[in-house]
């Protein structure tokens, strides 16, 4: 009887070395899928954000293309008005030289010396009245090109005083009662001599 008992110990210690080396077996096992899963993780992460990254950089794309093509829109746009208008303004500086060539010409052949003097006060009336012609037509087509090349068409804002308004304003002030003060000061040395 002692033989198969120690028979059944050894098979008995036999049996739980094995089953330790399965367990080391299995959890190796699960320790190396763990590492394989973990890995796998990390890969998916790192996906996932050069995703968020792509997605990211296309929708500031998209926000820039929008903001961009509203402003090239606008300038396109302005730019057609300004050549539209830079036409008209030819046209006008044409029309503008043509009558001031014309003015010109009509002065430089007005002579006094050559006017009758039997005709004297009619000569001198006619060419008063061509001279006020020729000056009212220079000045009313200078004030209109001058006028014409103040603008410009693809600033946002028109022209804004940097100065400080309150100072703007008194100076305003300051000048439209000027004539009042002046006459008042004359007023007190006039009363004061008296």
């Amino acid at each position: 009887m002692s033989t198969t008992r120690k028979q059944h110990l050894m098979v008995g210690a036999g049996s739980k070395a094995g089953a330790s080396d399965e367990y080391n077996r299995q959890l190796e096992q699960a320790e190396t899928q763990l590492q394989k899963l973990q890995l796998q993780r990390e890969e998916i992460e790192r996906k996932r954000i050069a995703e968020e990254e792509i997605t990211q950089n296309k929708q500031d794309f998209i926000d820039g293309q929008i903001e961009l093509i509203e402003r090239l829109d606008q300038s396109v746009q302005a730019v057609d008005r300004e050549i539209f208008d830079s036409r008209q303004e030819l046209k006008e500086l044409e029309e503008a030289r043509k009558t001031f060539a014309s003015h010109l010409q009509t002065l430089q052949g007005i002579d006094p010396r050559k006017w009758k003097k039997t005709k004297i006060s009619e000569e001198v009336h006619n060419a008063l009245e061509t001279l006020e012609t020729c000056e009212n037509d220079f000045e009313e087509l200078a004030a209109h090109i001058s006028e014409g090349r103040r603008r410009g068409f693809l600033s946002k804002s028109k022209h804004t005083s940097t100065q400080d308004p309150f100072l703007d304003s008194l100076r305003q002030g300051f000048a439209f009662n000027l004539p009042l003060i002046v006459l008042s000061i004359i007023a007190l040395l006039i009363f004061a001599n008296r």
